[in-house]
């Protein structure tokens, strides 16, 4: 009885996988970045504007709920007059996407990051002082955060939209940075888009 269950469990399981519909694309995006928590109120950080590049993948639940994984190489900056953060980062948001409309889409849901290399120049009036994060072992290697944002599909292979994300944890380890309470987390707007080509 037992093994008919496990056969009749595997045969639904593997129905549901067959029946849902699943697309992979190319993910490109412009993000606008600046910082925020303790660490960061200290400064004037505007938005600065970065870059965003990777892979996509959609799984259709049903005809209005959705789930799209991502992949991407982020390029994030941070600048103002005294000071260019420059942040390399691995993302991997997975989000819930519900399709209002034929078109039109509502997604949010969690980003992990893997922390490549952070480097911050200061210019002083003589000369740019460099500070290596990943070297003074004061970048994390992981940073959790949280996505929303809308998006049209103005194709329908051609997915446009624009994505609110805000970091849940520092990038920076301030008990390497002689400050326990200087945490700086990441806070970004990305306009971008995805190209379904399967």
């Amino acid at each position: 009885m037992k093994k008919i269950s496990r056969i009749i469990a595997g045969s639904l399981l593997a129905t549901g996988i067959s029946f849902a519909q699943v697309q992979m694309g190319g993910h490109a995006a412009v993000n606008f970045s600046t910082l925020w928590g303790d660490g960061a109120k200290d400064f004037e950080i505007p938005w600065s504007l970065g870059a965003a590049v990777g892979a996509a993948a959609k799984v259709s639940v049903n005809e209005k709920i959705s789930v799209v994984p991502e992949l991407n190489i982020d390029w994030r900056r941070q600048k103002n007059e005294e000071i260019n953060w420059s942040t390399w980062a691995i993302e991997l948001p997975v989000l819930a996407r519900y399709n209002a409309m034929p078109q039109m889409y509502f997604e949010a849901g969690p980003q992990l990051a893997f922390l490549l290399s952070s480097k911050i120049e200061q210019d002083f009036d003589n000369y740019v002082e460099t500070t290596d994060l990943g070297k003074k072992d004061a970048l994390k290697v992981f940073e959790i955060g949280i996505d929303v944002g809308i998006g049209y599909s103005v194709m329908p292979n051609l997915d446009i939209g624009i994505r609110y994300g805000v970091g849940l944890t520092s990038i920076a380890d301030g008990t390497k940075l002689d400050d326990d309470d200087q945490a700086f987390k990441n806070m970004q707007i990305q306009v971008g888009g995805i190209y379904w080509f399967m």
